[in-house]
């Protein structure tokens, strides 16, 4: 489904399983070898690829909340603003690279968890909102409507880092 066709919850909630079940089903294939010493070109591990997915889906979860994007993060609002998205993601890295892959696992099901509950709270007309209607405080210079932002860190994001992990993976055997 193209990301223009995607205007209601129930379409979003099925992409998000998709992508969602896809990610999953090839990171269960992996050994934990595999997940925490192959390494990609910028030197990231399935490990940390996964803490990346669990940082951004976290910063939804605290839009939606009402709490501003950097937070879920776990980066200085300075830096979200005005930072480049490697500088971001390099944060997100650093701030992470100590969990164990039990810890990184456990904590990405958890964010999705909530973020599926929360969007679930969501009907269409909210989720097809612009992002300072729904949450002006924590918005910054984004300005994507909620189905967006939401699809973003989730199917597109998954999907996106999927593609990655495949590929350094495969490349290592």
């Amino acid at each position: 489904m193209d990301n223009q066709d995607i205007q209601t919850k129930a379409q979003l909630l099925a992409e998000i399983d998709r992508s969602w079940i896809a990610l999953n089903s090839y990171l269960d294939s992996l050994s934990e070898a595999q997940m925490t010493t192959v390494r990609d070109d910028h030197e990231w591990t399935v490990k940390d690829h996964i803490t990346h997915l669990l940082a951004w889906e976290n910063s939804v979860v605290f839009f939606l909340q009402g709490k501003p994007r950097f937070e879920g993060l776990g980066v200085k609002e300075f830096l979200f603003e005005n930072g480049t998205i490697d500088e971001v993601n390099e944060v997100v890295q650093q701030l992470r690279k100590d969990l164990s892959l039990s810890e990184a696992a456990s904590q990405l099901q958890s964010a999705h968890s909530q973020l599926i509950s929360l969007i679930k709270s969501l009907n269409d007309a909210d989720l097809n909102q612009p992002l300072n209607s729904y949450n002006p405080v924590a918005t910054g210079k984004d300005r994507r409507k909620i189905i967006d932002l939401i699809r973003d860190n989730t199917t597109n994001h998954f999907s996106e880092h999927l593609g990655w992990i495949e590929a350094f993976v495969s490349d290592s055997g």
